[in-house]
């Protein structure tokens, strides 16, 4: 029998052993786009409209990608899903996108499950698919005690460009940069909505598996180019969480009372 790979911690993985789950692999999914020539970005201040949408694409595909992977192994979900981006400048000036996905895929395990577990209800999707979280296993494990289940993995990006020729009057100024400032507001406020956007497309209210609400949030932003070799400055901004629904009704992993909550200070920080 082959041992389950996975980058849970020792704590991690006891804690999933508690509540009735075992790890069943490391599952990873991967796309690289193409998005275009940066000669083309070269206009005006404003969304890169093409990156956007291939970074888009790439993730989305990459997600479906290990989620494949997971129900292969017969998984009822996968935690812990990390994502990765890297941009590459290919000959032409062709800008090149790398998405990968990875997370530890779980399942039910009855037969060392605590007794009064071994019959819960699985956790996969209305569709049969398994779920997906960027949540850690051991917030995996609350969530479920406080009565929630993790749906999918909800994402949205924008990518804006900004003209380097509305920056020249600033140089040697100790000033605000406005163009900076409004391109960050405009692109984070679009990728929060394109989560929310995309989201609800696919689980519309009313469907067995409609979100309650979104955990987990975090907002990355990233620049990159502004050289002569790299295309114009590039604002990115990505908005990851967790989509949760709520658990089936009598679901034993439900806690009679919330779990009270527990201030943690990181010693490393």
């Amino acid at each position: 029998m082959t041992p389950a790979l996975s980058e849970l911690s020792v704590t991690e993985f006891v804690a999933l052993a508690r509540i009735g789950f075992a790890p069943c692999g490391l599952v990873v999914g991967s796309c690289v786009t193409s998005a275009g020539s940066q000669y083309d970005w070269r206009v005006s201040t404003g969304e890169i409209v093409g990156l956007s949408q291939a970074l888009r694409d790439a993730r989305r595909v990459a997600v479906e990608r290990m989620r494949q992977q997971a129900k292969a192994l017969g998984a009822e979900g996968v935690v812990d899903v990390r994502l990765d981006v890297e941009h590459h400048v290919w000959r032409g000036a062709r800008q090149v996108a790398k998405c990968v996905v990875y997370g530890t895929a779980v399942r039910h395990d009855a037969h060392n499950a605590p007794r009064s577990l071994e019959q819960a209800p699985s956790l996969k999707l209305a569709n049969g698919a398994p779920f997906d979280s960027d949540l850690t296993a051991a917030d995996f494990v609350t969530l479920l005690t406080a009565g929630y289940r993790p749906v999918t993995v909800a994402m949205g990006n924008c990518v804006y460009g900004l003209d380097p020729r509305t920056l020249r009057k600033h140089r040697g100024k100790d000033e605000e940069l406005p163009e900076y400032t409004q391109a960050f507001f405009d692109a984070r406020e679009s990728a929060m909505q394109r989560l929310q956007d995309d989201l609800f497309k696919h689980w519309p209210p009313g469907t067995p598996d409609t979100p309650v609400g979104i955990v987990g949030m975090t907002v990355s932003e990233s620049t990159y180019g502004g050289q002569v070799s790299s295309g114009p400055p590039i604002v990115e901004f990505t908005a990851l969480g967790t989509a949760i629904a709520r658990l089936a009704p009598g679901d034993p992993r439900q806690a009679k009372d919330l779990p009270a909550p527990k201030l943690v200070v990181a010693l490393d920080r």
